[in-house]
């Protein structure tokens, strides 16, 4: 097994995930682990991003249109479910000054590092790898039962709401399969996220952050 392909998935997705623990350690500031969470992914991302050859964008209205149903989905079934764990990220805890650039390191966390991370790991590196250990010669969007229950089960298990998690994964992996491109994925994410965070700000819902 090639290890050198899976490293442009496996480190972003590790510091997206590792980075505010260990930070934690260390800082008991969290607006600063996130900071740092958001500028060591991104800085990962930016690195690998020409070797991203499956990434291909182009404008999707069903992609958009699916972004907002999971936003829905999200904020609709809260408090019918027990939650894994809870946390609260309220940049208006900071001095005035933090506020706003907390929250515009926020949003590009949430629209632009969350999305592009997560379904380049999940969608594109891990649900071929349970295909086929060398993943790249698994077409983007090629089905098998247990590749889709895997990633679905890891994507909304890695969330503290596992239950919209576990339809968003699903609706994010359909779409997948119908597009055949993870760029609709990543925009159909992002646009969820998008929608979250204008929600989260309009409603000071910071549980949702």
């Amino acid at each position: 097994m090639q290890y050198k392909p899976m490293l442009k998935y496996l480190l972003p997705f590790a510091a997206y995930m590792f980075v505010p623990f260990i930070a934690g350690l260390f800082l008991a500031d969290q607006y600063l682990s996130y900071t740092l969470k958001v500028l060591i992914t991104g800085g990962f991302l930016l690195y690998y991003i020409k070797d991203y050859r499956e990434l291909k964008f182009r404008l999707d209205f069903l992609a958009i249109a699916l972004g907002i149903i999971i936003f829905i989905i999200w904020i609709g079934l809260e408090g019918i479910y027990p939650l894994l764990s809870i946390s609260s990220f309220n940049p208006y805890n900071l001095s005035n000054v933090l506020v706003i650039p907390m929250i515009v390191i926020r949003l590009i966390g949430a629209v632009f590092i969350a999305s592009f991370v997560e379904e380049l790991f999940i969608r594109s590196f891990l649900i071929r790898f349970f295909i086929d250990t060398d993943f790249e010669k698994v077409p983007i969007g090629k089905y098998t039962f247990f590749s889709f229950a895997v990633t679905v089960l890891f994507f909304g298990l890695s969330h503290n709401r596992w239950l919209p998690g576990l339809i968003t994964g699903a609706i994010l992996t359909l779409l997948l399969y119908k597009r055949k491109n993870i760029g609709s994925c990543i925009i159909a994410h992002a646009a969820a996220n998008l929608c979250l965070g204008v929600y989260v700000l309009a409603t000071q819902s910071w549980i949702f952050w």
